[in-house]
């Protein structure tokens, strides 16, 4: 099948192609200048896998969590191309990235990312059936050892630990986790995780129509009409 994954969701452009013999990857860091690049260096690697974009069968794309305006630009440009060829998205979650071959001797595997204001991203899955056992959701570093606990399926025995939170907020997470888990220090996944999870076809698919990003934290800002209402309310305040 030929692939192509797309993953915007840090200051890295990353993407990945793959033909019926070979796969092909670009990755560089550039910041907030995605939109500019993104275009052009997706007809680049097609043009190394010796495709046109009509030959695309799939298109993957990471559905977060991560930036939200990398996450927006990487699935605009992927419904785009998709409703230009009429071909279906898999979104994929960023926490299923970082499962892969250093992982797999586990079964289970926990997913902590850095979420900023002093939280971590969290979840939990198994590495075979790609389902969760622990949904994505936002928690305080203090609270990630009393979640892991309440679910039975995550034994020391069957499940590692990764991700970026484990490491940035060490000193708020519970001692116990490090020492009765594995952890796996590892740097963010490119593209590579993705098409291997699309050659699984282990994820569902979906058609342009129906893709959509993970938001985990329901909002980190306000838009400008709610900052305005806010400093009304405020002003009302102070009045009164």
């Amino acid at each position: 099948m030929n692939l192509l994954a797309i993953d915007t969701a840090n200051e890295y452009l990353s993407l990945g192609v793959s033909n019926s013999k070979q796969e092909f990857f670009y990755c560089e860091k550039i910041g907030n200048r995605q939109s500019e690049h993104i275009i052009p260096q997706i007809k680049q690697i097609l043009d190394d896998a010796q495709l046109e974009l009509k030959d695309i069968e799939l298109i993957a794309y990471n559905q977060g969590p991560g930036s939200f305006t990398g996450l927006r630009i990487g699935l605009s440009v992927a419904l785009g191309l998709a409703y230009s060829i009429s071909c279906k998205l898999l979104p994929t979650p960023t926490f299923m990235l970082y499962s892969s071959k250093r992982t797999w001797h586990k079964v289970n595997l926990i997913v902590t990312l850095d979420a900023r204001l002093g939280q971590i991203y969290v979840a939990a899955f198994n590495q075979v059936s790609l389902t969760y056992l622990i949904e994505p959701q936002l928690v305080n570093p203090e609270e990630l050892s009393s979640l892991i606990s309440q679910n039975t399926n995550l034994t020391p025995e069957s499940t590692m630990i990764t991700g970026s939170g484990m490491t940035v907020y060490k000193n708020k997470i519970a001692h116990e986790l490090y020492d009765n888990y594995e952890y796996l220090e590892q740097n963010y996944p490119n593209t590579q995780q993705m098409l291997a999870i699309a050659n699984s076809k282990t994820l569902a698919t979906c058609s342009a129509f129906d893709a959509d990003l993970l938001y985990v934290r329901n909002k980190v800002a306000m838009n400008i009409d709610e900052q305005n209402l806010n400093k009304a309310n405020k002003q009302n305040a102070a009045a009164t």
